[in-house]
């Protein structure tokens, strides 16, 4: 049985086609440079990307950031909506929102140690910890009144790794860049 070669054109350059019997002749295929250059690509890939998926820090702060953004915002909706002054304690690792004491059905103005924690819809606490290694500064603790503005006397900038965020004292808006 012979083998006979025909030639096609295509655009990866001339491949071979070959009747089937004739074991003389090899198949065409990769070739040993391909296939190096192949392993070589995916090793810079893996080079470059692989770190990326093991070391999450980056996305850590950021989480944290926008999860402080958010419980600040909320600290100032709930001051307004209940008409009760909401603590807010920023350390460098945590924070926690509390409210005042309640006195028949309103906020008891003569309560300093607001012994109550914010709470979510589904009565979650509003705190929070920072993941290992990412920090807030600096350390604060300032209170929303119940017409959402703070009682800090200038505006406070925090910043969470390299994202920063100001509370304006008299209007107690969080502005994010």
């Amino acid at each position: 049985m012979s083998c006979r070669f025909r030639s096609y054109a295509t655009g990866a350059g001339n491949r071979y086609r070959w009747r089937r019997g004739d074991s003389s002749v090899a198949e065409a295929g990769f070739t040993v440079i391909e296939l190096i250059l192949v392993i070589v690509i995916i090793a810079i890939l893996g080079a470059i990307a692989g770190p990326r998926f093991f070391n999450n820090s980056t996305f850590d702060e950021r989480a944290y950031y926008d999860e402080l953004v958010t419980s600040l915002r909320y600290a100032q909706k709930v001051a307004v909506a209940s008409g009760c002054r909401v603590r807010v304690d920023i350390t460098s690792t945590t924070y926690s929102l509390s409210q005042q004491s309640p006195q028949a059905g309103h906020c008891d103005p003569g309560d300093a140690s607001f012994p109550v924690p914010v709470t979510l819809s589904t009565g979650e606490v509003m705190n929070g910890a920072a993941p290992v290694g990412i920090t807030a500064a600096p350390a604060v603790t300032f209170v929303y009144e119940p017409l959402g503005r703070t009682n800090l006397g200038v505006n406070q900038v925090l910043s969470v790794g390299g994202h920063s965020l100001t509370i304006q004292a008299e209007s107690g808006l969080v502005v994010t860049p």
